[in-house]
């Protein structure tokens, strides 16, 4: 096999599973009605689609809730916040993505809980006829930190640090943290 062969095949399987295909697997606008997985929803009869998330693949994701859903669409109903890793950052449109964390660093931070605060604050002023769509991929944990009240984020810091020095697996890691957070 040639070296233009398997970087083929490699390009391939990574086109496969981009974020973007993904979400438009999943997502489709016909005229006025929205797909949504195997539910349908009328665009006309929705108030503000609200997109929320966190992950490594975020961008992505929130990247092609927009291109779904077509400009027009987005600049009049859409309103979002996804928190990603600093190297995801770029301007969409109406979806907010926020640097929650460094890029390589796999712990809560206090950008993660801004972004995670604001996030609430967008889910609590949603109303009856609203939409959330919420993106949630790999890295999510470490990017959702919204530590329980009277739990401090150096606490969750120290715990998440001490399990993952003890070898601790990722489940493992995400089990603890949803018990130490209002998100999760």
């Amino acid at each position: 096999m040639s070296v233009a062969a398997a970087r083929d095949i490699w390009q391939h399987a990574v086109d496969a599973v981009s974020s973007e295909r993904l979400v438009a697997n999943v997502l489709r606008r016909d005229g006025d009605v929205l797909h949504v997985g195997a539910r349908q929803f009328r665009l006309s009869e929705l108030g503000t689609v609200v997109v929320v998330g966190a992950g490594k693949a975020g961008a992505g994701m929130a990247a092609a809730v927009e291109a779904v859903l077509g400009d027009e669409l987005v600049d009049a109903k859409v309103a979002g916040w996804v928190n990603v890793p600093a190297d995801c950052v770029r301007p969409l449109r109406r979806v907010h993505l926020h640097a929650a964390r460094p890029a390589g660093l796999n712990e809560p931070t206090t950008d993660g809980v801004a972004g995670a605060l604001q996030i609430l604050r967008l889910i609590e002023r949603m109303r009856e006829n609203d939409l959330c769509i919420v993106l949630l991929s790999g890295g999510g944990s470490a990017l959702l930190p919204a530590p329980l009240f009277g739990i401090s984020l150096s606490d969750k810091q120290a715990v998440t640090r001490l399990l993952s020095q003890a070898g601790a697996s990722i489940h493992e890691l995400n089990t603890v943290r949803k018990q130490l957070s209002l998100v999760k």
